[in-house]
């Protein structure tokens, strides 16, 4: 039997049933129905992720991998050419040498604003908890970013702080302001506030950001930026190690979460492009309940398969997530490759999964084997019954 060509198919595994070992995987156009991978630790949730990221860079098909520790992205580097390796954005939190920036606020048209100030707030307002923030909070914010994005000059998270500060700087920024509500807050109601006791949260969530060098050296120091939109379109290579070990898991969150945001913010930009001419690429976040609760990727992930935009989420535990964030999401996810799994994520992906396909029990899930999946993908844009199989490397395709 001849298989598809490799180019529009991404393969990952054998089927098991009756010893017959077929080779399969997911088509390419049946990515943008994007992907869950769910299983405990050592389970082989790496291997699908590394097949499916060699298939992409064998194809020059560009992606973004977002790791929180690295190891993946080690091996994955080291997997290119030296030619390869030149092409690559790697945006790594524990290089002191780093020379790439990135700035949520940099170059942000004044129709996105709004979006983008939204989005900044969210992952802000999830990180702080409810008690850490609240609506006063998060309306003093939003006006000073809506203020600094329409300042002409440069600006970065860091000038939050100094607009709080710095009348002079103040004074310079908000002749600028076009918005009306904007310019009345700064105008009118700013005064009202006690800067020693309103704005010290502020100065407290954002300075503590800040103040990890690794990241004040990527947000506020470098200047050779990322230009998310054009890696998209070029079909680049983006890797991103958010350092969780390094930085703190609130850090690592936070600084991961904003960079979805603003990927979510590129692909959707693509708009002005005509969809046969929109290059496909792929968004593939390890540990994603780390940073799916507090980013907008999982709003806005059936909208982004029309920017020829797949998500590829690979999870270790479910029940990390907001239980209504996690229903929409799962609602959205055609294609779901799951391993032995928590006995919390069993009871769910059973009963409303799985439900209607009564052979596979909570008891299968929670004792597959090392390597063995239980899978329902979408073929041709509609979804499979689940089955059974047995995943493989990558270089066993050869």
């Amino acid at each position: 039997m001849t298989l598809p060509n490799p180019a529009h198919v991404k393969y990952f595994a054998k089927t098991n049933f009756r010893n017959q070992h077929q080779l399969f995987g997911i088509k390419r156009s049946d990515m943008q129905y994007h992907c869950a991978i769910i299983g405990k630790t050592g389970s082989g949730k790496t291997n699908v992720l590394k097949s499916f990221i060699l298939n992409d860079i064998e194809n020059t098909s560009g992606f973004c991998l977002v790791d929180p520790h690295g190891d993946l992205i080690a091996e994955i580097f080291t997997s290119l050419s030296y030619e390869q390796q030149q092409k690559v954005y790697y945006l790594n939190f524990t290089d002191a040498e780093l020379k790439l920036g990135y700035n949520p606020l940099r170059k942000v048209s004044y129709e996105k604003r709004s979006l983008v100030v939204s989005n900044i707030l969210e992952v802000f307002e999830q990180i702080g908890g409810v008690k850490g923030w609240g609506p006063k909070l998060s309306h003093i914010l939003r006006n000073c970013l809506l203020a600094l994005l329409d300042f002409p000059g440069q600006i970065n998270l860091s000038d939050v702080l100094r607009l709080l500060r710095e009348k002079n700087y103040r004074q310079k920024v908000t002749k600028h302001i076009i918005n009306d509500d904007v310019r009345d807050f700064f105008n009118s109601e700013f005064k009202n506030y006690n800067p020693k006791f309103d704005f010290v949260p502020i100065y407290n969530k954002i300075g503590g950001f800040l103040s990890h060098p690794s990241i004040r050296r990527v947000l506020i120091e470098n200047k050779e930026y990322l230009s998310l939109r054009k890696i998209m379109d070029d079909g680049g290579i983006l890797l991103i190690n958010t350092a969780k070990g390094n930085i703190g898991t609130d850090a690592s969150r936070l600084v991961g979460s904003l960079i979805l945001t603003s990927l979510s913010s590129a692909a959707f930009s693509r708009i002005e492009i005509q969809k046969e001419n929109r290059e496909p690429f792929t968004l593939y976040l390890d540990e994603a309940e780390v940073y799916v609760n507090v980013s907008n990727i999982a709003s806005m992930i059936e909208e982004l398969r029309k920017m020829n935009f797949s998500v590829c989420l690979s999870f270790q535990h479910l029940s990390q997530l907001d239980l209504r964030l996690r229903d929409s999401l799962f609602a959205n996810i055609g294609n779901l490759i799951v391993f032995r799994t928590s006995a919390k994520d069993a009871e769910y992906l059973t009963k409303e999964l799985f439900k209607e396909f009564r052979p596979f029990t909570f008891g299968d899930l929670v004792t597959l084997p090392k390597y063995h999946i239980i899978v329902r993908l979408m073929i041709d844009g509609k979804p499979s019954i689940p089955f059974t199989a047995t995943t493989i490397e990558y270089y066993q395709l050869r």
